[in-house]
């Protein structure tokens, strides 16, 4: 458990020294992200869908643990993001900071799922 609060920590921090050293602005803590992309939107859509649909299948079935469907739903919606960020705003360099965040959190979910945490 340590180990995931000590790569939650790096993670903040690497965020707010990425965002000093290329100057990116901070972003709203909680709100809507707006898609460049209108199929981009539409899959964040479908993936969002899809994760309510599965983890109510998941809790009928207990086909995996919820955390996993949780952990799936949530990287792809980074994932959608960053590349959305990538794509269309590339002169806010906000992208490299999603990208980073996507790194932590693969590795996170990775030592979750091995059970070393």
């Amino acid at each position: 458990m340590y180990i995931l609060i000590m790569l939650v920590a790096a993670a903040v921090v690497v965020d707010f020294i990425l965002r000093k050293v290329l100057d990116i602005p901070r972003s709203k803590f909680w709100g809507k992200y707006e898609y460049e992309s209108l199929a981009l939107e539409r899959w964040d859509k479908y993936i969002m869908v899809a994760f309510v649909l599965f983890l109510v299948l998941d809790m009928i079935f207990m086909v995996v643990e919820p955390y996993i469907v949780t952990w799936w739903f949530l990287g792809m919606h980074i994932l959608l993001k960053s590349i959305d960020e990538w794509k269309y705003k590339q002169e806010k360099k906000e992208y490299v900071t999603s990208f980073v965040q996507m790194g932590f959190f693969l590795t996170a979910f990775v030592l979750l799922v091995s059970g070393i945490v």
